[in-house]
């Protein structure tokens, strides 16, 4: 009986301790700014603030959702740097989870979309607003 709860122990530690450190209610932690540079290979200056993120590794399909506001330099950066390329019309990607307070379900409206796929079904999407300067970054697997 001790044998089971020490593997079952050792298979929930690893499990968790694999999992990214976020703050998905607080901006601009250490961890939510380490996890923009982690995603979008760009370390956050101070032209970045409100950095919010949230991860869902649980599971065979991951997702990654970050919002923060930026000037149109940094998008920029980030657009060439993920190799994005704006979104066809006709583009229907994996709806972003909407119940944070960050990201609603009208956060996305009436942004420009950036968009990359790879053939292993695996997306990177970006929105962005040069009206507000407020980002919103959404990255899985399915």
């Amino acid at each position: 009986m001790i044998y089971r709860f020490a593997i079952c122990f050792a298979f929930v530690t690893t499990l968790l301790c694999g999992c990214t450190a976020y703050d998905v209610d607080t901006p601009d932690t250490a961890a939510n700014r380490k996890g923009f540079e982690r995603h979008l290979m760009l370390a956050p200056t101070d032209a970045v603030s409100q950095v919010y993120y949230y991860a869902d590794e649980m599971g065979a399909d991951v997702r990654y959702q970050l919002s923060f506001k930026c000037d149109k330099t940094t998008i920029d950066q980030i657009v060439t740097g993920l190799s994005l390329s704006q979104a066809p019309a006709e583009y229907n990607g994996l709806a972003p989870r909407d119940d944070l307070k960050w990201w609603k379900s009208d956060s996305i409206k009436g942004r420009t979309l950036w968009v990359r796929e790879r053939t292993d079904e695996y997306y990177w999407e970006l929105w962005y607003s040069e009206n507000d300067s407020v980002a919103y970054y959404h990255e899985y697997s399915i």
